[in-house]
C-alpha cells in the first residue's frame, strides 16, 4: 500500500478558496488503485493544511501521476493559493485498525486527524502495534491508524478519531525505539473526502 501525505502552507486570504478547489479531487473516486483521501486545518497552525491518502499500490498511483494528476491539478487552480506544498510518500504503509478495521468507514465518520511522527532509532525493534497502542487516546474514539515509514528513521502514523478533537498523545509514547517525535491536530473537511466508487 502506498500512502501520500501534502502539507500545504496557504495564504490566510486564500483558505476559502483553497478548500473550495480542493473539491476539484473528487476526480480521484474514478481511478483505479485509489483507495480513498482526506484532510483538514491544523488546529494550531491555521494556515496549515494536510491532506492524507491511499492507494493500493506504487504501479497505480505511478500511473495516475503519468496520465491524470496533471489535468485534475491544473483545471484546479489550486497552485495559485498556496505559497510551500511539501510531500512524503511511502511505498510500506501498513494499517491497523482502532474501533473499526477498514479505511473506507473509519474515514466516513472520521471528524479528526493526528498526525504523529517518529524518529526511529537504528537497530531498535519495534511493531506498529505496540507504538498505535500507546498513541491511543483512551477516552476518545480512535477508529483507525496508518503507519507510513517515509525514510528508514522517520514513520509517521496517522489516525483518525469522531466526534470530538483528541488530546495530544505524544507524552503517552515511551519506546525505547522512538528517540524523538512531533504531532499534529486537524479538523477534517467533510468536502475533501474522497472514497474509491465502489460501482
Amino acid at each position: 500500500m502506498l500512502a501520500k501525505m501534502m502539507t500545504c502552507h496557504v495564504h490566510n486570504d486564500q483558505k476559502d478558496v483553497f478548500s473550495y478547489k480542493q473539491q476539484h479531487w473528487a476526480a480521484l473516486a474514478h481511478v483505479d488503485g485509489f483507495i480513498g483521501q482526506l484532510g483538514g486545518w491544523n488546529l494550531e497552525q491555521q494556515e496549515e493544511a494536510f491532506v492524507f491518502g491511499l492507494w493500493e499500490n506504487e504501479k497505480s498511483y505511478q500511473d495516475f501521476m503519468k496520465h491524470t494528476h496533471d489535468s485534475i491539478f491544473y483545471k484546479s487552480g489550486q497552485r495559485s493559493t498556496y505559497h510551500h506544498l511539501h510531500v512524503d510518500l511511502s511505498k510500506q504503509a501498513v494499517t491497523q485498525g482502532g474501533r473499526y478495521n477498514f479505511f473506507r468507514s473509519s474515514a466516513i465518520e472520521s471528524r479528526y486527524m493526528m498526525v504523529t511522527t517518529c524518529q526511529i532509532r537504528e537497530g531498535q525493534p519495534f511493531t506498529v502495534k505496540e507504538l498505535t497502542d500507546q498513541l491511543t487516546h483512551s477516552n476518545y474514539r480512535c477508529l483507525f491508524h496508518t503507519a507510513a515509514p517515509v525514510t528508514p528513521e522517520t514513520l509517521t502514523i496517522v489516525s483518525l478519531y469522531s466526534v470530538a478533537v483528541p488530546d495530544k498523545t505524544a507524552d503517552q509514547l515511551l519506546h525505547p525505539a522512538v528517540s524523538s517525535i512531533t504531532q499534529h491536530l486537524y479538523k477534517l473537511e467533510r468536502n475533501w473526502l474522497v472514497l474509491k466508487d465502489p460501482s
